[in-house]
C-alpha cells in the first residue's frame, strides 16, 4: 500500500498568490509514512490539515467571465481539515481573504470579485498555516451599466400573455433594493423582486406579471422606476395578437375527449362522445400544442346536460408522459334532463376555434 505524505509545522508568514506553487511531496520539510500530510501545528503540536498523496484540487466557479460584485465558489478537494484549521483563499481578485469551511472532507466558501477589479486573468491560491497548497485563476471581465430585459426568449409578445421583467442592478455605486415597472401595457405598476436564484449575480430583480389581455398591436413602453419612484430607464416591447398562418393562431387543439371519471382518462376510452346517466360524472379533457395566453384560467366546457358551466384546469402532470399541453375536469349530468343527446361545447383561442363532443344521457 502507497502511503501518504506527512508535513511538519509551517511558518506564519501569509504566502503570495504570485510565488512559485509548492508541492507537498518536494517540501523542505521531512516526509514520513504515517499516513498523512500534516500541514501545521498551530503551535500546539497538534496536527492540521491531512492531504492524502497527490495535490489538493482548487477550483473557482464563476461565470464564463465574472464581473466585479458577481458571487464565485470556491472548492478545495483532497485534503482533510478540522473546522479549526485556518484554511484561507486569497486573490486581488476579491474583497479579501477568506475562510474556507470544512467538514467531514471538501473544504469550501464564497467570495465576491472586487468592484474595483480590473478586467484580466487573476491568480487565486488556497493556504493553510501560511503555506500555500493550490492555486486556480479567475477572469475577471468589465462592469456592465445597470439594463433591462423584457421577454428575453421572444422578440414578440401577446396580449395577455406573462411577460418577463428582468432588471441587471450590478455596478459599482448601485444599492437601491425597491424597483417599480409600469407600463399601460400592464394592468398595474409591477414591484420587481430580489432574484435569489441567480447565485452569482447578487444584483438581479425580476417579476413575471401577465399583459393586458385586450391590446391593440404596437410598441409599447416600459418604464423602470426605483427608490421615491426615481426614473431609471426605459424599456420598449413589440407586443400584437396572433394572425391567421401564425403557429399559435388557431393552436393544434383537438377534443373536447369525454370519458369516465370513476376509471380515469388513462384507463378508459374517451372519444367524442358519450353514455351517461342521469346525475352520473362525465370527465371532459381538452388538448391544445399552443394554447393561447391565459387559456388556463378561463377555458370552459359548456352543456345544456350539465349542472353548471365546466371550468377546465390545466393538467399540471401532463410533463410526465410527453402529452400536449391539456385541460380537465369532471362534469355533473343534471337529474332533471330528458333522456338524449347533448353537445358539449369548448370554444378556445379567443372564439377562433370551437369544438363539440357529445354526451347521451340516459335514464338509469
Amino acid at each position: 500500500m502507497t502511503a501518504a505524505l506527512v508535513l511538519g509545522g509551517c511558518g506564519a508568514h501569509s504566502a503570495s498568490t504570485t510565488e512559485p506553487a509548492q508541492s507537498p511531496g518536494v517540501s523542505a520539510h521531512h516526509a514520513h509514512e504515517t499516513g498523512g500530510h500534516r500541514t501545521g501545528d498551530h503551535g500546539s503540536g497538534k496536527s492540521g490539515c491531512t492531504i492524502p498523496v497527490g495535490k489538493p484540487t482548487l477550483t473557482v466557479e464563476s461565470d464564463p467571465e465574472a464581473r466585479p460584485g458577481q458571487l464565485v465558489k470556491v472548492n478545495l478537494d483532497g485534503v482533510r481539515c478540522d473546522p479549526a484549521d485556518p484554511v484561507v483563499v486569497r486573490s486581488s481578485a476579491f474583497s479579501g481573504p477568506v475562510r474556507l469551511r470544512c467538514q467531514d472532507g471538501p473544504c469550501g466558501a464564497t467570495a465576491a470579485v472586487s468592484m474595483t477589479a480590473k478586467p484580466r486573468w487573476y491568480p487565486v491560491s488556497v493556504t493553510v498555516a501560511g503555506r500555500t497548497i493550490a492555486r486556480d485563476k479567475i477572469r475577471v471581465s468589465r462592469s456592465q451599466r445597470p439594463s433591462l430585459e423584457l421577454n428575453q426568449a421572444e422578440d414578440v409578445a401577446r396580449p395577455g400573455a406573462p411577460v418577463w421583467l428582468y432588471f441587471d442592478d450590478l455596478y459599482p455605486g448601485e444599492r437601491g433594493t425597491h424597483f417599480t415597472v409600469r407600463s399601460s401595457a400592464l394592468p398595474r405598476p409591477v414591484r420587481l423582486t430580489h432574484d435569489v436564484a441567480d447565485f452569482y449575480n447578487p444584483r438581479t430583480f425580476q417579476a413575471r406579471p401577465e399583459l393586458k389581455p385586450g391590446l391593440a398591436d404596437g410598441r409599447y413602453t416600459f418604464e423602470l422606476l426605483g427608490p421615491h419612484s426615481r426614473h431609471i430607464m426605459n424599456k420598449r416591447l413589440t407586443i400584437r395578437a396572433p394572425r391567421p398562418g401564425d403557429p399559435d393562431y388557431l393552436g393544434k387543439a383537438y377534443g373536447p375527449s369525454l370519458y369516465d371519471p370513476g376509471v380515469g382518462y388513462h384507463g378508459s376510452t374517451h372519444r367524442h362522445s358519450l353514455r351517461v346517466v342521469r346525475g352520473g360524472k362525465v370527465g371532459v379533457m381538452w388538448h391544445d400544442v399552443t394554447p393561447d395566453p391565459g387559456e388556463e384560467t378561463r377555458l370552459t366546457a359548456t352543456s345544456p346536460a350539465f349542472t353548471h358551466v365546466l371550468h377546465l384546469d390545466i393538467d399540471e402532470s401532463k410533463a410526465s408522459d410527453g402529452d400536449d399541453p391539456r385541460f380537465f375536469n369532471t362534469a355533473t349530468i343534471r337529474t332533471d334532463i330528458k333522456p338524449g343527446r347533448y353537445p358539449v361545447t369548448v370554444v378556445a383561442h379567443r372564439g377562433r376555434v370551437r369544438k363539440v363532443g357529445y354526451v347521451t344521457v340516459m335514464a338509469g
